[in-house]
This record gives C-alpha cells, structure tokens and sequence, in this order.
C-alpha cells in the first residue's frame, strides 16, 4: 500500500482468476413431484450449449464522453461513486493525432491503440447494412464504395475516407486492429450506442462509438447503433434521449455472448452525453450547465444498471472518457475495475505516472484483461495498477489537482515564454549600449546583474512548481520567480565578490541553471510536471525525463561550464574534467529512468566530441564528424538496450521504439523521423521562443564584429570558452533538429549564450593582456581597437 499521492512501486493488474463462483455452485434441492419436473427441465437445458461459459473472459467498456474528475466531484452521482470505490483511477489524456481528439478520432484511437485522426464530417456514419439511404441500402452503399461484401450488422460508410486521413499522418495506426486482433482471439466485439440528434432539418448521424468495434474493413460485427434506442423527449438536447431500458435489453443479450462468441468485448457509450456536448453551442452556459447534469444523471443510473450485470469474480469494467469538446482542454476520467484488484490508480508505460494515461492506452489495457497478446504495431501500454490506501475523496481531489495543474502549465507557458524572450531583447539591448558606449560602470553593473537574474529565472521556473500555483495564484508564480531569481543573482554575486572573482557570479548561476533540472529528472521529474518549460498531460505526449526546455538550458548550461573550467594552459586533468562533466550530462539525459531524452542524445553526443576536439587542439574533419556519428549511434543503443532490458511494463519510448523495430524493421524509426520533422516545422512557426533565435544571433554577431572585438576579448580572457560555445551551437543545431519541438530548443540554448556573453562581456577579474596569448592576439590588434577594448 502507498499513500494518498499513489507514488510507489507499482505492481500489474491481477491476472484473471476466473473460478466458478460459489452463489453459482449451489444446488435447489426441491422435493416431490417439484423436484422431478425440475430436474428433467435442468437435463434438458444443460444438454443444450451454453451461450456464453461463466468463464469466458468478459471486458464492459463504459464510454462516458467529456466526464472529468471535476464532474465527478461537483455532481451527485451515486452509481459511479459506488463503481470508483474499489477502482483504479487516472487523468486520461483523450489526445489522438490533435492534443483534443473529435469523437471520431477518439473512437479510432481507441480501434487501433495508436493516434488516430478523423473526418467529423462523415465519421458518425455507421448504418444497418439494411438501412435505407438514397434508394440504396448502407450495405450496398458499402459495397460499392469499398468492394467488400459487408459480413456484419453495421458498415462505416466512410471508412476508405477515414483510411485515407490516417495514411497521411505519420502514426501507423491500423484502424480496426482492437476487432481484429479479439477476432483472431475467437473473442467477439460489441457497441452499443446512439449520439443522433439534429435541431435543423434532414437526420445527422453521430455513431462514432461504433468506430471502435469496427474490423479492419469497416464492417461492424455486431452491435446496437440504431434510432430504435433513443426515445423522444422535447426537454432533452435535440428532442432525443438514451432509452435506457432498450439499451439494457440489447446489452444483456449482447453480454452473454459477444458477437457471439465465448467472451470478449462490450462497448456501451452514454450517448446523452455525447449529444449534450454537441448541443453546448447552441444553448447559453448556464441551460448547458442544467442539460449536462441531466445527462450526468441518466448516466450514472445506466452505470449502476450495468455495473449490477457483471459478475466482479469474472468480468472487469473499463470506465472511460474518450474525448472532451469543450473549449478547455480538461483531462477526462479512466477507471478500472478487474477480478482481484484493490483501489488505487493507474499508470503506463507511456506516461511512467501514477494516475496519468494516454487514451492509446486503452486498446492494450482490453487485450491485456483478456489475456490477449497486444500487436506490435499497438503505440500504447496495457495500465498498471499503483495501489493506494487513500480514500475515494482523497483518490479524486488528487486527479482533479493533477488536471489543475496541468491545466494551469498550459495557461502559464505562453506569458512566461513572452516575458522572458522580451526580457532578452531588453538586456541584450542594454548590453550593446553599454559594449558600444563604455564609462558606465554603473550602468554596466546593472546590466550585468540583469542578465544573471534573468538566467536564474530558468532554474525557478522548474522550483515553483514545487507549490500548488493552481490555488496561489498567477501573482504568486511571477513574484516567486522575480524574487527567487534576484536571491540566486544576488548571493552569486556577494560570493564572487567576496572572493574578488567577479567571474564565479556567471559560474555560480550557471550551475543553478544546469543542476536544477538534472536533479529534479534523477528524483522523478516531479518539478517537471506541469512547469512552465516541463511537461503537461494536456499539451505534452511525453509525462517525464528531460524537456525540450530544459534541454536547451542544460545543454548551454554544461557546455559554457566545461569551457570555463579549463584554463589557458590546460592540464590533462582539467580537460578531462570537463570532458567529464559532459558526459555525466550525457547519462543523465540518455539513461531511462532519468532523462530518458532520445533527441538531446542524438545532439549532445555529438557536442561532446566537438568539445573534446576542439580543447585537444583537433581540427574537426570528416573523420571527426564520421566518429562522431558512430559514438551517437552508440550512444543511442547503449541506452536502448538498457531501456530494452527493463520489464515491459517500465519501459520509456526508447525500448518500446527498439521493441517495434525488432518485429516490424526500420518502418517505425522512419515513421518516428517523419513524426517529429512533421511536429518540428509546426512547433518552429507558432512558438514564441523562435523570437529569441534572431535576438541572441544579432546579439552575438554584435560582440563578434563590433569594433574592439568584444567576443574576442573574452575568448583571450577564457582561451577555451570558444570550445564550449561551439559546442553548445552544435547541441541548439542537432536539438532543433531531432526534437519535436523544433526551434524551441535552439531559442532556450540560444538565450542561456547570449545572457551567459553578455555577463562575461561586462564582468571579467583577467585583463585582456595576463597571458601571453592574449597578449599576441592583442598586438596584432589595431590601436583604436586595443584602446576601446
């Protein structure tokens, strides 16, 4: 057992332990001629075949589209509460290819346990094959549109349209798969669910649910997705409501056999809301609120009704959100019940958290219940289980704080990214003011105390996050990072004064800048969580390891140290040293159960050899650069063999990546190239931190060539600097390149060198002419240029 916060060593859901139950054993032992008519009755019934065994394995899916934790907080909801007392729980990110996935691309996702994409416009065409539409029936409107010969009750009228969105995309989802896959099992499939409803005139069809029992071509097995369970009902969204009587009906009939077979897969979604959410547009928040509520309720009395169907010694019940279409993008509900678990929460290998799952979870945690081997090409990872004494209330407010905070990440990234880009375009102006004017010491002492702060604040972005901003406020947020990047700018510039090295401020701050995130990946990325430049479970696909964020400040960070740790008459100890220090970064980012950051290996393994080359005095040439792609290769199969060796269960996407190329070859690594070069282009034109590229470029190409040769000066000053900034330009290069997020990675290394230039720039306790290097560099400067500097 844990505690409330579910933050243990987790164990797998329990395997299915499927004995015949006792209250089924027992015996009627009637008497007389009573017991003589039973008895041929009872021969004769169980000559015949049983429909369905008491053993075979039986998996309730219960869609309940746009239920957060939230709801289930503020609503009365007494089925579902009964449900959740003995369940594992989770936030579940309903994301396919978008971060907020369309009820069709939800559905989809769920078919194919991969990220899924839709066409909203037609996705909610699943008919009867008999149905009538256009002087044609669905299945031969199927049959024309497809050349198949539908088997099924139901067809997906545009399922080749549906195929065709989802080649383009570089996810591989195999639509249909989850059907399949329980096909190939003998286990059968079942939807039951109706979201029609239209206020205009001529019938909208919104029968996504039946995408997710769909087979590979878009037949629908079996299923209950017709007009015959929805009832009138002018108060309700639509003039239509479930009819839930019906739907029992059709899924007790439906439950002993599914898809008539020996067990396997139900699916009934509570369309009232589905159809509430489509509703929302058209009604005030206040009407909507009331309308929600009353599909809440009809919810809850259907989950209590189907909750009584299931035997709990046998059958598990998956309760789910798939999608949310409101406006914010809340996290939805996921909970498990299964044959021998406790309460407590879920996690996967996709989200490494306790309470956290991604929605292409969902298909491998059915197969998984079912004892069923999940396909390779499936990206998501059965749940496992965390078990947790804390209470249902204490379960929930913990989600619901998780989604918070997630949430308030997302409202937070935007200004911090716009307040501390801004700030560089200030300082850095400041700066060439006081480079170009000179005389100003004062000015220059504030200039350089504000480029030490304004670092500082990348380390204090992650430390916040250790308080709960959601209820502080954003006021506390901005006050704790002005005020906590003064201290930290302030106490390394009272040491380096106090030492008479006015150099270790800038040194000081760095390694703040540098140890903050590596220290918070090595104890669990809880600072990352939800922090301005971490991660969120709304925004991010990726819940722990290094950030792209803070990628770029540690690349930075690590690169400026090392080349400020080596002297101008190097020892072989200091060069070794520093080529330490960077490969210590390189394992933290690399290792699994740390960074576990595959893009920022593929860069800084290659930053390091450049580093190495440049301070033995090695001219980098094609063999340097042929090394050193052979050293990332490595590298990057060093830490996937390590991930790899890891239980299923635990491993990040390395192994999960090296899992898919051992069965299905180089495809997925290509569709991984194409994903994040896709993901790069779009991240790069719509992030604000692609406008701190050109200041800190113009920044730096300032001091280069400005008359004086302020750069120059301070490569005289630190001979092997030059070493780490080449290195830390080919981390921003290769970062931005082989990341997802693009030119995010370039803006942060960018702005840490620039703010870093500028403080060296204005602050140094080594004249220019201490050395006899700098002294050759500076008589063969010009006079006017050796007087200014």
């Amino acid at each position: 057992m844990t505690t409330a916060d579910g933050n243990a060593p987790y164990t797998r859901v329990m395997p299915w332990v499927r004995p015949y139950p006792a209250h089924r054993r027992a015996l009627v032992r009637p008497t007389g001629a009573l017991a003589v008519l039973i008895a041929a009755v009872s021969s004769v019934a169980l000559a015949a075949p049983s429909a369905a065994a008491p053993d075979d394995p039986r998996v309730l899916v219960i869609s309940v589209p746009g239920l957060s934790w939230a709801g289930v907080q503020e609503h009365d909801l007494p089925s579902i509460e009964a449900f959740l007392e003995g369940a594992a729980m989770a936030d579940l990110a309903p994301r396919g290819v978008s971060a907020q996935s369309t009820p069709g691309a939800a559905y989809l996702t769920l078919s194919a346990g991969s990220r899924a994409t839709s066409d909203p416009l037609v996705d909610g065409q699943q008919l009867a094959v008999d149905q009538q539409s256009s002087g044609s029936t669905a299945g031969e409107i199927f049959e024309r549109r497809t050349g198949t010969e539908p088997d099924g009750e139901f067809v997906a009228l545009a399922w080749p349209s549906l195929l065709a969105a989802n080649e383009q995309e570089p996810y591989g989802a195999e639509l249909g798969l989850l059907a399949e896959t329980l096909d190939d099992a003998g286990l059968g499939t079942v939807g039951i669910g109706n979201a029609d409803g239209s206020d205009g005139l001529g019938v909208t069809f919104a029968r996504q649910v039946g995408l997710a029992v769909a087979k590979a071509d878009g037949v629908i097995s079996d299923g209950e997705l017709g007009d015959d369970l929805l009832l009138e009902d002018p108060s309700r969204p639509f003039g239509v409501r479930l009819d839930l009587d019906e739907v029992m009906a059709r899924f007790d009939a439906a439950w002993q056999a599914p898809a008539g077979r020996d067990g396997g897969v139900v699916l009934v979604e509570a369309s009232d809301l589905a159809r509430t959410m489509r509703y929302h547009d058209l009604v005030d928040e206040e009407r909507y609120a009331d309308l929600f509520a009353e599909a809440l309720a009809d919810t809850d009395e259907l989950v209590g009704r189907l909750s009584a169907e299931v035997d709990t010694d046998l059958d598990s019940v998956l309760l789910v959100a798939p999608y949310n279409l409101a406006e914010e993008r809340d996290l939805t509900i996921a909970a498990l019940s299964a044959p021998g678990q406790e309460a407590g929460y879920l996690r996967s290998a996709s989200t490494q958290r306790s309470g956290f799952l991604t929605l292409v979870d969902i298909a491998p945690t059915v197969l998984d219940l079912l004892d069923v081997s999940r396909p390779v090409t499936m990206e998501g990872r059965p749940a496992e289980f965390v078990a947790s004494d804390a209470s249902l209330q204490e379960r929930v407010d913990r989600l619901v704080t998780l989604n918070e905070q997630s949430r308030f990440r997302e409202n937070l990234l935007f200004p911090t990214t716009l307040a501390v880009v801004i700030a560089l375009a200030a300082v850095c102006a400041a700066a060439v003011v006081a480079v170009s004017r000179g005389g100003w010491p004062r000015f220059e002492k504030v200039v350089l105390f504000s480029a030490l702060t304004l670092l500082s604040v990348l380390p204090m972005s992650f430390i916040v996050r250790a308080f709960p901003l959601e209820d502080l406020g954003l006021g506390f947020h901005w006050a704790f990072l002005v005020i906590g990047a003064l201290c930290v700018a302030g106490v390394a510039t009272a040491v380096s004064a106090r030492l008479g090295k006015p150099r270790l401020a800038l040194a000081g701050v760095l390694v703040v800048v540098l140890a903050v995130p590596l220290l918070d990946v090595t104890t669990g990325s809880n600072l990352s969580l939800s922090a301005a430049f971490g991660y969120s479970a709304t925004g991010n696909s990726r819940l722990y390891g290094v950030s792209n964020y803070a990628f770029g400040q540690v690349a930075a960070a690590s690169c400026l140290l090392a080349g400020m740790l080596v002297p101008a008459s190097p020892s072989p100890g200091r060069r070794l040293a520093a080529i330490g220090l960077l490969v210590g970064v390189l394992v933290v980012i690399g290792v699994p159960v740390w960074g576990s950051d595959v893009g920022g290996t593929l860069a800084f393994t290659p930053a390091i050899l450049v580093f190495a080359a440049l301070v033995y005095q090695r001219r980098i040439r094609l063999r340097t650069v042929v090394a050193g792609g052979l050293m990332t290769l490595a590298a990057v199969t060093a830490f996937g063999l390590l991930d790899l060796a890891r239980p299923a269960g635990q491993r990040a996407h390395l192994g999960r990546l090296f899992e898919r190329i051992g069965n299905e070859g180089l495809d997925p690594l290509l569709d991984l190239v194409e994903r994040k070069a896709l993901a790069m282009l779009s991240v790069t034109t719509s992030s604000f931190w692609v406008a701190a590229i050109p200041v800190a470029i113009a920044f730096i190409v300032f001091l280069a060539r400005y008359p004086g040769r302020p750069l120059t000066v301070v490569r005289q000053r630190f001979p092997m600097l030059q070493a780490g900034l080449v290195a830390a330009y080919v981390a921003a290069v290769l970062g931005t390149l082989a990341n997802d997020s693009g030119a995010i990675i370039g803006g942060v290394t960018l702005t840490v060198l620039a703010l870093s230039l500028a403080a060296l720039a204005l602050g140094s306790d080594v004249p220019a002419r201490s050395n006899p290097a700098a002294q050759a560099v500076t008589e063969s400067t010009p006079m006017d240029e050796r007087v200014r500097s």
